[in-house]
């Protein structure tokens, strides 16, 4: 039975290194107030990046995916949500990077009191506030679910893969701040773009290939 799980657990896994390498605002924020401020005050702020994930997830999950359990909305929801990602996967290959781009520069997190329990809450409230966060758990949890035919402990414990690997490299990247800043060289980018582009196919074909044999195994086994 365990190891039943171990593969929805891989392939959360393989979910968090994606979202780990993609550069973004997070990163940069993480970067320079683990530089500014200490590994420890960088850690607390992953932390609240962490919490605020966990959140959405599960708010996705008991909210949106509790309306789609019948067959045939796992179906549409899984193709969908597969040609979506297979989309967006082509297009960060070919996107191109300038070769003036620089890592965006965004405003340093200040927080009024002192001590690292601040940098807690500001991360979990500025993850939340990001609407396009929102809809990015949205659209995981929806596709998992369909992909795995609404079961509960595959869809569960591939988000504690992938949220597990999130937060594990969140707080590596903390440590290691002042030795990746390579990551603002547009090569550097560029492969990375790439490399995160092929993963996002092969987890919109994983997704569209899944959510099949979910659907036409059920189907064998009702007729």
């Amino acid at each position: 039975m365990f190891l039943k799980f171990l593969h929805p657990l891989f392939e959360g896994l393989v979910l968090g290194i994606t979202v780990a390498i993609t550069l973004g605002p997070a990163l940069v924020a993480l970067l320079q107030t683990s530089i500014k401020h200490g590994i420890k005050t960088g850690i607390f702020l992953a932390l609240g990046i962490f919490t605020s994930d966990f959140f959405l997830v599960v708010l996705a999950f008991f909210g949106v995916s509790e309306f789609i359990t019948a067959p045939k909305f796992h179906l549409a929801f899984g193709i969908l949500g597969g040609i979506l990602m297979i989309s967006y996967g082509i297009y960060t290959v070919f996107r191109k990077i300038p070769k003036t781009e620089q890592v965006e520069v965004i405003s340093e997190i200040h927080v009024k009191r002192p001590g690292v329990l601040p940098y807690y809450f500001k991360g979990f409230i500025l993850n939340v506030a990001n609407p396009s966060l929102w809809f990015f758990w949205i659209f995981w949890v929806v596709s998992i679910n369909s992909t795995y035919g609404g079961d509960r402990k595959s869809v569960a414990m591939f988000f504690a893969g992938a949220l597990g690997m999130i937060l594990a490299t969140d707080i590596l990247k903390c440590i290691l701040a002042n030795k990746i800043k390579v990551l603002g060289n547009p090569k550097v980018k560029l492969w990375i773009n790439r490399i995160v582009g092929i993963l996002f196919f092969i987890f919109g074909a994983f997704i569209i290939t899944g959510t099949l044999l979910e659907y036409l195994g059920i189907h064998f086994k009702v007729s």
